[in-house]
C-alpha cells in the first residue's frame, strides 16, 4: 500500500513538470507568435537593392541571418532571426512561419537588440539642423561611469568587374563616449583632450605609451584609454 501511494506521488509530481513545461513552451511560442503578427502589421517587407559580388555586403559582418535577442515596445523576444543593415540602418526580421520572407522593422520601437554577441541599442541623435533621426549604435560598457558607443557605417562603390551592375562595401566606424548623460563624438586626441581638459597630460601619455594598439585596434585603445583616466 505504501509502496503504490508512492509511485502515485511520483507520477503525480512527473504530471505536474511536463505539464509546466508544456505550459511555459506554449507560452514562448506564443509570444513569438504575437512578436511575428506586430511585426507584418508595424514592418516593411525588406528588398535589398544592392546586389554584390563579394563577401563586402551591407549587412553586418555577413549578409546572413542569425540568432539574436530583440526588446521591441519594451517586450523581449529571444531566438529570432535577426539581420542587420549597416548601409541603410535596418533591423530585419526573418519570421518563421514565412509568409513574408524579409521585413524590416521600424527603428523608433526597436530598444535594443543583440546580434553575434554584439549589443546595438537605439540611439536618437540630433543633427546640426536640429532634426532628430534614430539609429542603431552598438553598445560596449566600460565602467558605470562611461559607456562606448560606435556607430558601424558603410560606403559602396559600384563593381565595374561584375558583367551585371553590382557593388562592394567598405566598413569604417565612428566612436562616442557616453559620460555625464551626454554623448560625444571621439575622432582624435584633441577631441578627448576636449572633453576631458582637466586629464591632458594622462590623456597624452597613454596616448605616447599605447601606439601600437591605436594603430591596429582602435575599439580597444579607446576602452583602455577610458578605463584609465575615468
Amino acid at each position: 500500500m505504501l509502496l503504490q501511494k508512492k509511485l502515485l506521488l511520483l507520477i503525480l509530481i512527473s504530471s505536474l513538470s511536463c505539464f509546466s513545461q508544456n505550459k511555459n513552451f506554449i507560452k514562448h511560442n506564443d509570444s513569438l507568435v504575437g512578436f511575428e503578427n506586430l511585426a507584418y502589421n508595424n514592418g516593411l517587407v525588406y528588398y535589398n537593392k544592392y546586389k554584390t559580388t563579394s563577401n563586402n555586403t551591407s549587412q553586418f559582418l555577413e549578409n546572413k541571418y542569425s540568432n539574436g535577442i530583440l526588446q521591441y515596445n519594451n517586450q523581449t523576444y529571444t531566438d529570432l532571426s535577426l539581420k542587420y543593415d549597416v548601409f541603410e540602418d535596418l533591423l530585419l526580421f526573418k519570421p518563421a512561419s514565412q509568409l513574408v520572407l524579409e521585413t524590416s522593422l521600424i527603428t523608433k520601437q526597436v530598444d535594443y537588440f543583440i546580434l553575434k554577441n554584439k549589443k546595438f541599442r537605439k540611439i536618437e541623435t540630433i543633427s546640426s539642423d536640429k532634426t532628430t533621426s534614430s539609429g542603431f549604435f552598438e553598445e560596449v560598457e566600460i565602467n558605470e561611469k562611461c559607456t562606448l558607443y560606435i556607430k558601424h557605417k558603410k560606403t559602396l562603390k559600384s563593381d565595374f568587374q561584375s558583367v551585371k551592375l553590382s557593388y562592394i562595401f567598405y566598413d569604417y566606424n565612428v566612436y562616442y563616449i557616453f559620460y555625464n548623460n551626454k554623448l560625444e563624438e571621439i575622432s582624435s586626441k584633441k577631441s578627448i583632450i576636449n572633453l576631458f581638459p582637466t586629464l591632458k597630460k594622462e590623456i597624452k601619455q597613454f596616448y605616447n605609451t599605447n601606439r601600437n594598439q591605436r594603430e591596429n585596434n582602435i575599439q580597444l585603445f579607446y576602452q583602455n584609454l577610458f578605463k584609465t583616466i575615468i
